[in-house]
């Protein structure tokens, strides 16, 4: 049977934001943040002969800073609630000695359900905007080729 401090730490573990996890998102962070600068150079560069190359160029540009935007509004808004949640869990946990271990977790869990669902909700959001932009950035590149071919 698990005790209590057990149950905390095992909700605790898939929410919980490691150093390494850290380190990685801000190397891939600067990395895609250059990528954009240089999309946004090779768009001014080619706007005046190339049209197609420049709204090619544009469009990568967006889809990465929109991504860009994506994965660090995600990574921030979990530590914002992780913050704030993780102390209320083991408060609410340390307070409960007359529940039995499954009434705990069943408490706890919905606790954690709670913090996260305006999460969730607004990243579902945020995705479905993304992917839809990557759509019709896809839809645009296409119909310039097309029309570059044609002209």
């Amino acid at each position: 049977m698990k005790s209590k401090k057990e149950v905390l730490e095992e909700i605790k573990k898939p929410y919980r934001i490691k150093p390494l996890t850290t380190v990685i998102v801000l190397i891939v962070t600067a990395f895609i943040f250059m990528t954009i600068n240089g999309a946004v150079i090779d768009f001014g560069r080619k706007l005046a002969s190339d049209f197609v190359g420049a709204l090619i160029s544009l469009l990568f540009a967006w889809n990465l800073g929109f991504g860009l935007y994506l994965g660090i509004w995600q990574y921030l808004n979990s530590r914002k609630i992780n913050k704030v949640l993780f102390p209320k869990l083991e408060q609410f946990i340390n307070e409960s000695d007359e529940k039995s271990v499954d009434e705990t977790e069943t408490v706890v869990d919905k606790m954690v359900n709670a913090a996260y669902a305006d999460y969730t909700e607004e990243y579902n959001k945020l995705y479905k905007i993304y992917w839809t932009s990557i759509k019709i950035s896809f839809g645009f590149s296409l119909i310039a080729i097309v029309i570059s071919f044609v002209i």
